[in-house]
């Protein structure tokens, strides 16, 4: 079977996605025609179809994604699977339901046998179908049991037959009647929950290093030559080869270069499985076939370098667009609303500076700021005329509290340092979710480590920002009026920002090293101060130096030095000349979509298990769990439904490390700096613009399983 996905994007262009899907019964010619035919119809689209081989019980999520109600397999094949079915004479059929979110409708064996404690199965009679609803199922598996129940009755009852729940307090008689019409049996008869199977431990063993191969076929056999692993760069893929990335558990892709021949196309698929054969993985490993130029955001993602041709749309940390940032972040958007006749290099430095998670920036900074330092693992008020000042050496919590549409909101910010302990972290992230908690869980928690401010936190503090190497102060007045300061040591500053709003200066090691021909930097020694200008910084930062010499020393005005117009003192400050980056900054990371996950934490376990969710809607955030909403750039949203369990909830502010170790969504392999602990109903505007469409009214509209089972 061969199923074409067609969208249309925000700029007008088509999207397809070309999905051939093989059933475990199939013939090997089937499998062939059904490759080959996916090649033909890929041609008729221009060649910019991604192609996905699809297996039966093994489907993709994006696949599950097209099929929102779930997929039911019809045992035989053509000829048995579409014959005349009369459900007034058919025997009975027992239908297992397996699947939380990609919901599976398997016909089994119509027997006990076939049945087991931790799933739902749907008995289709005649007369009557039953739903039995598995005594340790969840929530959710139990309303998509139900919904897959009025499928069956709608689609073949033409809806005349009535559906009877059984559940686990239903009367004796009920239950007793279920399986008279089952054929016999009983519940004692029935098995344990399955336990995790083999296909399930494969996967575990495949989370291993991303690796990108060369495929070439040109000494008669197929030869595979290892290019790289992870974090690999798109200038590694060559425009006349073949490539295979292998990403684990994830699947694998194979790449076709625009100058790659019309042969190597029809046989790239077969190339790929003779791959899986060889390195011993099952057939149902997912396969999917981009090509140059035309990759999809799930094969991008594993490039932590990727230059992106000219007409891509312009993203602000690689998700938001333009539109989404003046709905979410309008001070930011004022900022590159010009971004059309900006050169690439300039649009660069500008993202840059402007700090990251762009799109969450509720309003202007301007609301009302409490500033707590962690000491002895309590939390100890800073004063207001120091608010700015940070020590790497230490752990910070910001109350932030602002009016939005007449609404009192807050934000509740942990701040770690780079040095500042494990235990003082830790005591930072359990004093925020203690001040949410005194706010009755309304506020917006976020995680933020040093050098990865947000753009609304660091205009919080208009341009008054200073982080210092080091441990804390008590009580210091000024920057040179703290225990760290030393007059006869040289201070070196990294000055960074594109307005008053936004700069921020950074202490760094007085070395050469540390200097940057892009950026600008105030060198503070005794009896003198420089700010030294390299050459490829902006007016902006030049005017941001201005702003920042005035801080670190505000007795004298700092003496303006041209980068290769050094003096020797400079030079004598910073322990003499030295190398130093040149380069020029040029953003070349891949533009990505936002992609939504489902995470769970199933007791006694305390594993997160996290299941991706394609095509994602706000109907796909289940307010029984917790979803990681992953922008696939600098921000991570946790968003906790209010029906999530104790452990769920308790769990939120570590989910975004679990998530990370679990999954293979960054190129690098770095972990994520910024997460956003988001509740239900308190979704911020940089949430929402993430999704198709947003109802507010959603959660009071929608049906439980409660209402679901009255209409029946």
């Amino acid at each position: 079977m061969i199923i074409l996905q067609t969208k249309q994007l925000n700029s007008g262009a088509f999207e397809w996605n070309i999905h051939f899907w093989l059933g475990k019964d199939t013939s090997q010619d089937e499998k062939g025609t059904a490759a080959i035919k996916s090649v033909e119809l890929d041609d008729l689209l221009g060649g910019s179809p991604v192609q996905h081989r699809e297996t039966q019980e093994y489907e993709s999520n994006q696949f599950h994604s097209l099929f929102k109600g779930g997929i039911r397999y019809v045992p035989g094949g053509v000829k048995s699977g579409f014959k005349h079915y009369d459900p007034e004479s058919a025997p009975p059929r027992l239908f297992c339901v397996k699947g939380k979110r990609n919901v599976r409708v398997r016909e089994v064996e119509v027997s006990v046998k076939s049945m087991n404690k931790g799933d739902c199965f749907i008995l289709d009679t005649p007369k009557l179908i039953y739903v039995y609803i598995g005594r340790f199922s969840r929530r959710v598996e139990r309303l998509k049991a139900v919904q897959a129940a009025n499928q069956i009755r709608d689609q073949d009852h033409g809806g005349r037959v009535k559906i009877q729940m059984i559940e686990p307090n239903s009367p004796q008689e009920e239950v007793d009647a279920y399986f008279k019409a089952l054929g016999g049996g009983s519940r004692d008869e029935m098995a344990d929950p399955p336990k995790e199977d083999d296909d399930v431990a494969f996967e575990k063993q495949t989370e291993g290093v991303v690796t990108l191969y060369r495929v070439s076929d040109e000494s008669g056999s197929l030869k595979v030559d290892k290019v790289g692993v992870k974090p690999l760069k798109g200038e590694m893929l060559k425009s006349q080869d073949c490539f295979i990335l292998d990403t684990g558990k994830s699947g694998i892709f194979v790449w076709i270069g625009k100058k790659c021949t019309r042969e190597e196309k029809l046989q790239s698929m077969k190339h790929a499985e003779s791959f899986l054969q060889k390195n011993g993985y099952p057939e149902w490993t997912k396969l999917q076939r981009v090509v140059d130029g035309g990759e999809p955001t799930a094969f991008k993602q594993y490039f932590s370098v990727w230059r992106e041709s000219d007409t891509a749309p312009l993203t602000f940390g690689k998700v938001y667009t333009l539109d989404q940032l003046k709905e979410t972040n309008s001070f930011v958007a004022s900022s590159v609303s010009t971004t059309s006749k900006m050169s690439k290099k300039d649009m660069g430095k500008l993202l840059k500076n402007l700090g990251k998670a762009l799109g969450f920036c509720p309003d202007d900074g301007k609301g009302h700021t409490d500033l707590f330092r962690v000491e002895n693992f309590e939390l100890a008020p800073v004063a207001p005329e120091t608010h700015g000042c940070f020590f790497g050496g230490d752990s910070y919590v910001l109350r932030y509290r602002y009016t939005e549409k007449n609404r009192e909101k807050y934000i509740i910010y942990f701040w770690q340092g780079t040095d500042s302990t494990q235990d003082e972290k830790a005591a930072a992230a359990l004093h925020a979710i203690r001040l949410d908690d005194e706010l009755h869980g309304k506020a917006i928690q976020v995680r933020v480590v040093q050098g990865n401010e947000p753009a609304h936190f660091l205009r919080i503090f208009k341009g008054r920002m200073i982080i210092f190497r080091g441990g804390h102060a008590s009580g210091f007045k000024n920057v040179r009026q703290h225990d760290t300061y030393d007059p006869t040591k040289p201070k070196l500053f990294h000055v960074k920002g594109t307005c008053e709003d936004d700069t921020r200066a950074v202490e760094v090691e007085p070395i050469a090293a540390s200097l940057d021909s892009d950026d600008v930097f105030v060198l503070d020694g005794p009896g003198v101060t420089y700010m030294w200008i390299g050459n490829g910084a902006s007016e902006d930062e030049k005017a941001m130096g201005r702003n920042v010499d005035k801080l670190v020393s505000p007795d004298r005005v700092a003496t303006v030095v041209a980068e290769g117009s050094e003096p020797e003192e400079f030079w004598k400050l910073l322990g003499g000349k030295g190398p130093y980056n040149k380069e020029e900054y040029e953003r070349d990371t891949p533009s990505l979509e936002a992609t939504l996950f489902h995470c769970s934490i199933n007791p006694p376990s305390t594993k997160l298990n996290v299941e991706e969710i394609n095509n994602f809607t706000q109907d796909d955030l289940n307010e029984d769990d917790v979803m990681v909403l992953d922008t696939g750039a600098d921000e991570i949203f946790i968003w906790i439904g209010k029906g999530a369990s104790p452990e769920e909830k308790k769990a939120s502010n570590t989910m975004t490390d679990d998530y990370i170790r679990q999954t293979h969504q960054r190129a690098s392999g770095n972990a994520v700096t910024i997460s956003i602990v988001v509740k239900q109903g308190e979704e911020p505007e940089s949430f929402k613009v993430l999704f198709p469409t947003w109802n507010e009214k959603h959660w009071d509209e929608m049906k439980s399983l409660e209402d679901l089972m009255k209409g029946l």
